[in-house]
């Protein structure tokens, strides 16, 4: 089995995979940051039903929080007995990286390309709904870079910290918008802010992924994940896949090229 970790700014996700197979996952928050010891009681806890569990073949870790990077690789160790593979752009992925600083690339959304591609085709754009909502582009193996906004909540928590009289809307943004009553119009303060964070995001998302297809000629094959995309998927327009694990199911893949070990 597989131990695939993703460390984000707001949470970090964990998965098992069997093969292919994702057989299960679990999210905790990534702050406030804690140490080795606790996230190794976390790990063991969440493998402690998993059947077979006895062998792990190994684990890979992407972390955009380097202050968490070594804290969970340690972890990881102390669990399955296996030194952790860390995703960096120097790591044989399957693609090429046409970007001025492939080493500054989140490795989620490295992840993210990889499974995009694999998964559906190419050319293929990834939408990762997380703290910062980015786009992420992928054509004939080849990374061609992207966008990157502030996520829903993240606006919110700016419209709210950085004016006077403006609300906090974290709880009803995400209640309105699952029940998918969010009206463009706002009649209320509230209703105004949540109108501008998700049909704001919805337009610019789609604004984005014109100018890119325009700029390479191509029409992309788009694929949301990360918290929100779910949600987010009511409000896009254009077709589009979902995939909730898109990052997990990269780390697999590029896990797979790099070590070709077996259970």
């Amino acid at each position: 089995m597989l131990l695939a970790i993703d460390i984000g700014n707001s949470s970090i996700r964990t998965g098992v995979f069997s093969g292919n197979l994702l057989l299960d996952r679990m999210e905790i928050p990534a702050f406030p940051k804690s140490d080795v010891g606790h996230y190794r009681a976390k790990l063991e806890k969440f493998l402690a039903d998993k059947e077979g569990n006895t062998f792990f073949e190994g684990a890979i870790i992407s972390s955009v929080v380097p202050g968490l990077t070594d804290t969970l690789a340690s972890s990881a160790r102390e669990v399955i007995a296996r030194e952790p593979l860390i995703l960096t752009s120097s790591l044989d992925t399957g693609l090429t990286f046409d970007v001025e600083e492939p080493e500054e690339i989140g490795t989620d959304r490295i992840a993210n390309a990889v499974a995009a591609r694999e998964l559906f085709g190419s050319p293929a754009a990834a939408v990762d709904f997380g703290t910062a909502t980015t786009i992420t582009a992928v054509k004939d193996r080849k990374f061609l870079g992207g966008a990157i906004m502030a996520g829903l909540r993240l606006m919110g928590e700016t419209l709210h910290r950085g004016t006077a009289r403006l609300p906090s809307v974290d709880t009803v943004l995400y209640q309105e918008a699952s029940e998918f009553r969010v009206r463009v119009l706002g009649k209320s303060t509230t209703a105004s802010m949540i109108s501008g964070i998700i049909y704001g995001s919805a337009g610019a998302v789609e604004r984005i992924l014109e100018g890119m297809e325009a700029e390479e000629k191509c029409t992309f094959r788009i694929v949301l994940t990360g918290g929100h995309s779910g949600m987010m998927a009511r409000f896009i327009k254009r077709q589009c896949y979902t995939d909730r694990d898109l990052t997990l199911t990269g780390l697999r893949l590029i896990y797979e090229r790099n070590c070709r070990c077996t259970s």
